[in-house]
């Protein structure tokens, strides 16, 4: 029954629909990624998708179709303006306030979202989440 209730987003991932990711529907990648569907809770999934480039991408979607959480890691970086959404542009002001000094680390923790990455080349990762959004059983299993 938990499977059925997923089952219209299933559809839509499936059917290649694309749109910014956090806080919107889920990322349907190019035709050669893959992508595997995890139901953890009643009441959010995971979709691991490893891109040609060999980047990981994990979205956390809630009950109601919608990307309340994502991380990413590998040897380059994701398209980060599809993954943050609307959330890009708070992340690319708040980069541009933070002195360079060679391995490079933003954190932003906001009331309407928290966004931690860093890296360097050939290992980057971050996590983005909207802690509004976030379903009750979700915080233990993302290790926060």
């Amino acid at each position: 029954m938990r499977v059925t209730r997923f089952l219209p987003l299933l559809l839509l991932v499936h059917a290649g629909v694309s749109s910014a990711v956090l806080g919107g529907l889920p990322e349907k990648f190019n035709p050669d990624d893959k992508t595997v569907v995890s139901q953890i809770a009643s009441n959010y999934m995971m979709l691991d998708t490893t891109l040609a480039t060999g980047t990981h991408i994990r979205q956390y979607v809630s009950g109601q179709g919608l990307v309340f959480a994502i991380t990413w890691s590998g040897p380059f970086l994701p398209e980060l303006k599809v993954l943050l959404g609307k959330y890009f542009d708070l992340m690319e002001v708040e980069s541009a306030r933070t002195p360079r000094a060679g391995r490079s680390h933003i954190a932003i923790n906001r009331r309407e979202v928290v966004i931690n990455a860093g890296g360097h080349m050939r290992s980057f990762e971050g996590e983005a989440w909207i802690p509004a959004e976030m379903p009750a059983n979700f915080a233990a299993y993302f290790g926060l």
